[in-house]
């Protein structure tokens, strides 16, 4: 989303930082800032709000929250731009007068209408177009301007309906089947008793949350409105907006859930600001009509300094904490060593201490947690299922990678399988995979392009989630499946692959105390156009997790590592030279491999493979195979060639001789 920087100033006395240093302090503590924009005299700063925080930071209000915890700035509770909420209307009660009702409770969490008349329709002030104008928004007239100022300052949506043209009372309800209406873009939608609509007496007004209809449109001619600020069931206008094929700035926040408890103050703060900017003089305002079925509850969490200490893992002082919960808008009251908290309605996501604890160390800064490793050791006791599944799965990747493997992770998508799934991400891969094997082989195949040597083996195995379907509905289960592969189709090599299959699996038993570890398809093929042979298996690992033996102090150590170092790999084919060379009897191989590695610099892909040794006349002949790939591009014959000219001359220099 947008914000202005100009806007988000508005919330504070004192001077913020400018906008970069407010971009850092962002994406260090809050949010991914994905770009910044100056424009007529302000700074547009594009951030990216995640879903769990997309109930009260889709709006200026939210991000300004966020600047008055990171930066420890009291912010005002109301911007001066909107005058007084508390402002007494002195004018005339309307002449007619307000009925609310909701048929649909579970869909329509709250609804307040409020009538105004007298009002005048013409351009909105400068500040407000500019505001508007500033994040992308078109200004349309004052009254429909100030709706959508307050979507974006709040994150509430609001309506404006003219009107005179509203016969007899609102109503929240379910449309019916067949039920027709027109958006204000002209759309003609056909309902169903799935969606919600705000209605009069003679049928919908809008598609409730998610669009307004043309027959109650505020235009020039409109002299009296009916204002509204409503929270609705965010699954419904889920389903709703993808069902009409109609999404807006609206929908989006109702689909992501916020407090009923926002739409009170956004209607004092549209009220306050159409008091402001139509005709003040002549307006008449009259009360809110407040249906609010099932008021929400203040919700309070208790927390000691301690906790905060060790679940951050560092001692954190009180008076900080409690400066981060109360610049988080938190109600902090000290009772002893315990901390009573009480939350604000926006915050729907604060629930538990483990949420309190992670406000406070996302603001106060988690590049004060030092770094440091989990003990290495395992100590075995009582405990779950899951617990003991994960411990499984360490122990078969620590065995298999001792034996050679590499493990892979395959696309649980595929292009046909037992499960379809509804809303496919991809129309090639509508189905859900059923094994494992089958994306192992073709894996096996792809990878042996790669390899240096036909000796040279390609071991694979995969640890994943497989889907069958059973009776009407379906199974996931996990699987466990190995995979060899060598070019070649001699029946040697067939009996190595088996050999080498049996070797993994007696580790696994072995290592995991599983005699019976369960037997699996093994499939051993040869593709004689491809010259490859390969065999492949394929077990429950649902069944050796559970039949698997308690082993104690399951070690961690192979999976701590403080330096490694990964790339990825590049799309431009490699290009492959041998060089073969005699040097003197005391010259070891890694320094032959040292100076040809450093001398064909970056373009080497990987260390120079030896795969040849014999001495002749009290010399050594070392045989190197070379790998030569770009990122940037396909090399040519002619890059390659000068590299090994000059890694000729430099070890030519050295006194060895090439072959």
């Amino acid at each position: 989303m947008a914000y202005s920087y100009n806007w988000l100033k508005t919330y504070f006395d004192k001077e913020i930082p400018s906008p970069e240093d407010v971009g850092k302090g962002i994406i260090f503590h809050s949010f991914e800032v994905e770009g910044m924009e100056t424009k007529a005299g302000d700074t547009i700063l594009d951030i990216k709000i995640l879903p769990d925080r997309a109930h009260d930071c889709l709006c200026h209000t939210g991000i300004a929250g966020e600047i008055c915890a990171i930066f420890d700035l009291p912010k005002r509770t109301i911007p001066s731009d909107y005058g007084d909420l508390k402002k007494e209307f002195t004018g005339e009660e309307p002449s007619r007068n307000l009925e609310v009702k909701i048929d649909c409770p579970d869909l329509c969490r709250r609804y307040i209408g409020r009538m105004v008349e007298n009002v005048t329709v013409g351009s909105s002030p400068a500040w407000l177009k500019e505001r508007l104008e500033s994040i992308g928004q078109r200004s349309i007239s004052n009254i429909v301007d100030a709706t959508n100022f307050v979507l974006f300052d709040l994150g509430q949506p609001m309506h404006a309906f003219d009107a005179d043209k509203v016969k007899g009372s609102i109503t929240v309800r379910r449309a019916t089947d067949g039920e027709k209406m027109t958006t204000l873009d002209g759309k003609e939608l056909c309902l169903t008793a799935d969606n919600m609509v705000i209605a009069d007496d003679q049928g919908p007004l809008a598609l409730a949350g998610i669009k307004g209809g043309n027959r109650a449109e505020v235009d020039v001619n409109t002299k009296n409105i009916i204002l509204e600020s409503a929270n609705f069931d965010p699954v419904n206008i889920r389903r709703t907006s993808a069902f009409v094929g109609i999404r807006t700035d609206a929908s989006k926040r109702y689909e992501n859930d916020f407090s009923p408890e926002v739409a009170d103050e956004a209607m004092d703060r549209l009220s306050s600001l159409l008091y402001e900017i139509s005709g003040r003089e002549a307006l008449k305002m009259g009360e809110k009509i407040d249906v609010y079925p099932k008021r929400v509850e203040q919700r309070l969490i208790e927390i000691k300094s301690a906790e905060v200490s060790l679940m951050l893992g560092i001692d954190v002082p009180e008076e900080e904490i409690v400066t981060v919960l109360k610049n988080l808008d938190l109600v902090v009251e000290k009772i002893g060593e315990t901390l009573k908290l009480t939350i604000p309605f926006r915050r729907v996501d604060l629930e538990a201490k483990e949420n309190i604890v992670e406000e406070i160390g996302r603001i106060y800064g988690y590049d004060k947690i030092p770094p440091k490793l989990l003990d290495s050791k395992i100590i075995q006791g009582e405990e779950r299922e899951a617990n003991k599944r994960f411990r499984v799965a360490n122990k078969v990747r620590e065995t298999l990678i001792r034996q050679g493997f590499s493990e892979v992770y395959g696309y649980a998508f595929t292009p046909k399988g037992e499960v379809e799934i509804a809303n496919p991400l991809a129309l090639d891969r509508p189905y859900l995979r059923t094994n494992l094997s089958d994306w192992i082989k073709e894996k096996l195949q792809s990878n042996l392009l790669n390899v240096l040597f036909d000796a040279e083996a390609v071991k694979i195995f995969e640890l994943g989630r497989v889907f069958n379907k059973i009776g009407n509905g379906a199974k996931e289960s996990t699987l466990l499946c190995l995979g060899i592969a060598r070019r070649g189709v001699k029946q040697k090599i067939q009996e190595s692959l088996r050999g080498e299959m049996v070797e993994a699996k007696n580790s696994l038993k072995s290592e995991l105390f599983a005699p019976d570890l369960p037997v699996g398809e093994e499939m051993s093929e040869t593709d004689n156009v491809n010259n490859l042979s390969f065999t492949v298996w394929e077990g429950s690992f649902d069944e050796l997790a559970k039949n698997t033996g308690v082993f104690v102090d399951a070690d961690l150590t192979p999976f701590i590592s403080l330096a490694h170092e990964y790339k990825k790999v590049s799309a431009y084919p490699r290009i492959i030279r041998d060089i073969a060379l005699f040097v003197p009897e005391e010259v070891n191989e890694e320094e032959v491999a040292g100076t040809i590695e450093e001398t064909a610099g970056l373009l080497l892909a990987q260390e120079p493979a030896l795969f040849d040794v014999f001495v002749k006349g009290g010399k050594k002949s070392l045989a190197f195979r070379l790998v030569f790939q770009s990122y940037e591009k396909t090399l040519s014959d002619e890059e390659v060639n000068g590299i090994m000219n000059q890694v000729v001359a430099v070890v030519s220099e050295l006194g060895w001789v090439v072959r």
